[in-house]
C-alpha cells in the first residue's frame, strides 16, 4: 500500500471510532504520538499508550473528518492540514506522519 492509500485507510479506520483497530492496524510497533495541543508538548510512546490516548480522543473530542485541505505525500511521511468536527465545532488540525515499514513511526499533532 502507497502512502495515499494508507492515509484514504487510515481516515476510514477513525470513522470506525476503533482506538485498538486504528493502532494495530496503523502504528508501528515503537511508534511515538507528538501531541502540540498544550503549553508543552505532550508525548506518547507505544501501542498501549496510544491506544488509550486515541481512544480518549475519539470519545470526548474527534466528531468526524470534513475536508483535507493541504496533503503532501513522499516515499517516507504524510503531511497534512484538514478539517474535522469536534466537540467544540469544526477545527483545522496538522499532522505530520513519518513512515517506517508501512505503518506510523513519528505522529506529530496539533490543532488550532
Amino acid at each position: 500500500m502507497d502512502n495515499h492509500a494508507f492515509y484514504e485507510n487510515h481516515l476510514e479506520l477513525l470513522a470506525k471510532n476503533d482506538a485498538n483497530e486504528l493502532v494495530e492496524h496503523d502504528y508501528h510497533d515503537d511508534a511515538q504520538m507528538i501531541l502540540l495541543v498544550a503549553d508543552e508538548p505532550i508525548y506518547v510512546k507505544g501501542k498501549e499508550a496510544l491506544k488509550k490516548q486515541l481512544d480518549e480522543y475519539l470519545k470526548y473530542i474527534y466528531r468526524g473528518f470534513k475536508s483535507t485541505e493541504k496533503l503532501a505525500i513522499t516515499d517516507d511521511s504524510i503531511f497534512l492540514e484538514a478539517t474535522i468536527e469536534t466537540t467544540n465545532g469544526p477545527a483545522k488540525v496538522y499532522d505530520a506522519l513519518y513512515m517506517k515499514d508501512g505503518k506510523i513511526f513519528r505522529h506529530f499533532s496539533g490543532i488550532k
